[in-house]
């Protein structure tokens, strides 16, 4: 403003010689000039954030942006958008999260029947929208999941059918929509036809790409997310090769823990595969490690990064681990998956958050029957700003043994030399006997 009172003609006139106006003038081009280059790389990355969410990204930068999150059910029923306000999602960001799951029961909108739903399926594309909207307004990450059960374990040609026109009208509704919207094409696959037979999961997914692909706007080359074919990371080798071919923007979705750690025991007397106990053995920090490496090695291989789409750090069904062990659990996982750059989501925001009230919850009594009532808020702290891996737990394996594969190699080659000296035993016996 300084700059332009000196072209008044009073202030040139009484004020100023023509020298010194001109020194002036002189000076105050070079500020102006400096300012402006100062304030160039803020104007250019102001205009990469804008840009960010109307150019593609590929599925590794997909994967950068997805950071930590829950799963939600507001998708899951009828009335789940009933109360919705955006201040939830404020609410979220305010904790740090970045990404949620909207996992989407087509039995509910669209398919309650073989028969398509044309109303149902409508408010689901008016609230998704709106949800979806609203996150990315905020710089959150929304990821849609496919369920319907049903359809999975019957999957017949009319379920596959319908999964692809569910897939197709989703699609086309949000294909405008930024590039940090998601698609995950199937939430869980646990039992039925599909869970038993790979050439129905691949026919459905290859179907379902070629349909979102071809329905305008920004799905050419929005990140969809394949689910593992038997939700388990050893499982992601059974995707057909045509399908995975071009990973530009392919992601790959699988998980353990969805129900959390137990501390169940198999009639044999051995451990489940997610058995946990106080800070966690080596052996019980291998099983999600030695996962975590498979999951890897196939990313490795195929170029196509993954997602831990669903996880509980507490006994979901039991309720057997006691508030320190959750935490040391939550603590452990977070820190395990940041090493191998591996963002996830926990099952789910409705444990921690409650949408109706739109306040955190306190405490929450888990388990069936209510059997252990657990503070909320320290775990979640636990998996999200962790500093420090908990301590290992002492236990035979953990003395003895580097990692659970070799846990199990030396029992196995100590079974076979019991055997093979079971052998020679019998061998010597008849020796004997033939000799006497």
């Amino acid at each position: 403003f300084g700059f332009v009172c000196l072209w008044e003609p009073r202030f040139i006139k009484h004020t100023l010689s023509s020298t010194r106006l001109l020194k002036l003038i002189t000076s105050s081009m070079a500020s102006l000039k400096f300012l402006l280059l100062a304030a160039l790389p803020l104007m250019v990355y102001a205009k990469a954030e804008k840009l960010a969410s109307t150019s593609p990204m590929t599925s590794k930068e997909y994967q950068a942006i997805i950071g930590w999150g829950f799963d939600t059910d507001t998708f899951k029923s009828v009335n789940g958008m009933k109360k919705y306000d955006i201040q939830i999602l404020k609410d979220l960001k305010a904790k740090g999260v970045t990404n949620l799951r909207l996992r989407s029961r087509a039995d509910i909108f669209g398919y309650a029947t073989d028969t398509y739903n044309d109303a149902s399926m409508q408010q689901y594309l008016t609230d998704v929208n709106t949800y979806v909207t609203d996150m990315i307004s905020l710089g959150m990450v929304p990821i849609i999941s496919w369920i319907h059960h049903d359809a999975e374990v019957r999957a017949s040609t009319v379920d596959g059918n319908n999964y692809v026109d569910w897939w197709t009208r989703t699609a086309t509704a949000l294909k405008d929509q930024p590039y940090e919207l998601a698609f995950n094409l199937f939430t869980e696959l646990t039992e039925g036809g599909i869970y038993q037979d790979t050439s129905i999961y691949n026919d459905w997914t290859r179907r379902a790409i070629a349909a979102i692909r071809a329905s305008g706007g920004n799905n050419a080359k929005r990140v969809l997310i394949l689910g593992a074919p038997r939700k388990d990371a050893d499982t992601l080798q059974d995707i057909a090769a045509d399908i995975t071919a071009d990973p530009t923007y392919l992601m790959a979705e699988w998980h353990l823990y969805a129900s959390g750690p137990n501390k169940k025991l198999l009639n044999n007397g051995r451990e489940s595969q997610k058995y946990w106990a106080g800070t966690g053995s080596a052996v019980d920090r291998a099983r999600l490690t030695s996962v975590l490496d498979i999951a890897q090695a196939w990313s490795t291989s195929s170029g196509i990064p993954t997602w831990f789409g669903a996880w509980m750090p507490y006994d979901n069904k039991e309720g057997d681990l006691e508030q320190g062990e959750v935490e040391d659990f939550a603590c452990f996982f977070d820190l395990t998956l940041k090493k191998y750059g591996i963002p996830w989501s926990m099952n789910k925001m409705e444990n921690f958050y409650d949408r109706k009230a739109k306040t955190w919850i306190p405490t929450s009594t888990i388990g069936q029957g209510g059997s252990v009532t657990l503070q909320m808020a320290p775990i979640l702290s636990a998996a999200t700003s962790c500093a420090a891996m908990p301590p290992e737990r002492f236990s035979f394996a953990s003395h003895k043994q580097e990692s659970l594969h070799a846990y199990l190699e030396k029992q196995q080659a100590a079974q076979r030399r019991a055997a093979q000296h079971g052998k020679h035993q019998v061998h010597r016996k008849m020796v004997a006997s033939e000799t006497a």
